[in-house]
């Protein structure tokens, strides 16, 4: 019985449909299906269709013990345990790399103890690159940094990923030790800053000239956080008289830094009380909670979720809520693509609450002696293009490779 070839477009529309790690096998199939599955607008779009259709996960690793790097998937919806995800390398200090993000199913590690180490990896499609050598740093270079943090994001105006990193360097020993003559201090801080760029499109660093009043020092080397093409981290902001808790911001496509004002609380303090930082739901987002010990008893802490409801503007932070979940929060660890909050309490045990019913979901995942990373996953085919050559033989028949 013959059976007549579809359509091109028809054929496309199910491949758009299948998982990564299933399309990977098609590329063996036909010259046309390789070139296809290997367009960047085939692996956007994909990737779109991907989100669309729910294939969406929650991923999950411990920080430290995890010599393999091995992720744990969860489905976002059930938060079920589906199936593991492993690097499909070898990292030179497995212990100390940690994840910056995960942006269109591609995942960011950094190693929190070697500044310039840092990796990009697909592990639904076994794919990875090792970054080349920092800009600004190498192993042999007098430099000492005492701190770095990294953010990682998508630029979605130039089809582009981009890593950003951030390093400190005590001025004290910057004055001393790195020149021949001692200088006198630009400012009245004790650190200096330097910073860089990676572009997967050009797959080069690229250092970033810093203002001379760039006076911020890191706080929290798990933010990162994407909105508004802009990569956000918390950070101390320092100057002569005071430091106070900031957002800073950097604009993937201006290549400008800039800082945002946190809200201030009821008690007018910035700093103590901001536990989680994220995207909640497209806007900037804080959960705030005091300290267990602050309080009488377990279970009676108030959590209370802020939102910039306008990117920038600094009177459009808004409490959402108040949150008294009735569990002894010990730490908040993510916000979801749904908007719940994970969080763990005094014993371990990592709770998901819904803050619109204000309802708790056990997790059934116990650690009381490491931290956690949570982020939101959806499989994608980024990278599928890296390190393979392309087919010679044309064993196809298709030549329109519109979408």
């Amino acid at each position: 019985m013959y059976l007549p070839s579809l359509p091109f477009e028809i054929i496309i529309s199910i491949l758009l449909l299948l998982p990564a790690k299933e399309l990977i096998k098609f590329l063996v199939t036909c010259k046309s299906w390789y070139a296809l599955i290997k367009s960047q607008e085939f692996i956007k779009k994909h990737h779109e269709t991907s989100t669309v259709t729910g294939e969406n996960h929650i991923l999950y690793t411990h920080i430290e013990t995890n010599s393999e790097k091995t992720f744990a998937l969860l489905n976002h919806k059930t938060f079920h345990y589906e199936s593991d995800l492993r690097v499909s390398f070898d990292l030179p200090d497995a212990l100390n790399s940690i994840i910056v993000s995960s942006v269109n199913g591609l995942i960011c590690l950094a190693d929190i103890n070697r500044f310039g180490h840092t990796y990009l990896t697909n592990p639904s499609i076994n794919k990875y690159l090792i970054l080349p050598p920092s800009s600004i740093y190498s192993d042999e270079s007098e430099l000492q940094f005492r701190q770095m943090c990294t953010g990682f994001g998508y630029h979605e105006r130039t089809n582009d990923f981009k890593v950003v990193r951030i390093g400190f360097i005590d001025h004290d020993w910057l004055i001393e030790d790195y020149y021949e003559e001692p200088i006198t201090p630009p400012r009245a801080y004790d650190f200096e800053c330097r910073a860089e760029i990676f572009s997967l499109n050009t797959k080069v660093w690229k250092t970033l000239n810093l203002s001379p009043n760039f006076c911020y020092n890191r706080h929290d080397i798990f933010s990162g956080v994407v909105v508004n093409e802009c990569l956000h981290w918390k950070a101390i902001k320092s100057n002569t008289y005071e430091d106070k808790m900031v957002i800073l911001s950097f604009h993937m496509g201006d290549g400008i830094f800039h800082d945002i004002e946190c809200p201030i609380f009821s008690d007018e303090e910035r700093i103590n009380r901001f536990k989680c930082f994220g995207e909640f739901k497209g806007k900037l987002g804080f959960f705030t909670y005091c300290p267990i010990e602050c309080w009488y008893g377990p279970g009676e802490q108030p959590c209370h979720l802020w939102t910039m409801e306008e990117y920038g503007v600094i009177n459009s932070w808004t409490c959402q809520t108040i949150i008294v979940p009735g569990m002894s929060i010990c730490k908040p660890l993510a916000f979801t693509r749904n908007g719940e909050i994970i969080m763990r309490d005094r014993s371990g045990k990592i709770f998901c609450c819904d803050y619109n019913n204000n309802q708790l979901l056990d997790l059934n995942i116990q650690d009381d002696k490491h931290d956690l990373n949570f982020i939101n996953y959806t499989e994608s085919l980024v990278l599928v293009d890296l390190n393979d050559e392309p087919m010679e033989d044309d064993v196809g028949e298709f030549d329109d490779m519109s979408i």
